[in-house]
């Protein structure tokens, strides 16, 4: 889990491992709507991106009463 890995590669962001302290998570793949962005931060409501089977929309915004709601889910 530190900078580098047990192949003596240097950790990096989509290598499938967390790296402590740095990264929220670290599943390999490219898929953006996952629990697991593409820049190794967990999927939250507010990030823009709707992660898929949980958040029916994900508009970025702290406004409540346009199509999305905070919460991430449509009005």
């Amino acid at each position: 889990t530190d900078a580098c890995l047990n192949t003596c590669q240097v950790a990096s962001c989509g290598d499938g491992v967390v790296q402590a302290g740095m990264e929220g998570c670290d599943d390999g793949n490219q898929v953006q709507n996952d629990s697991c962005l593409n820049d190794c931060q967990s999927a939250q409501c507010g990030d823009g991106i709707v992660w898929s089977g949980v958040e029916a929309c994900d508009d970025g915004n702290r406004i409540d009463d346009d199509g999305c709601r905070n919460d991430c889910q449509s009005n």
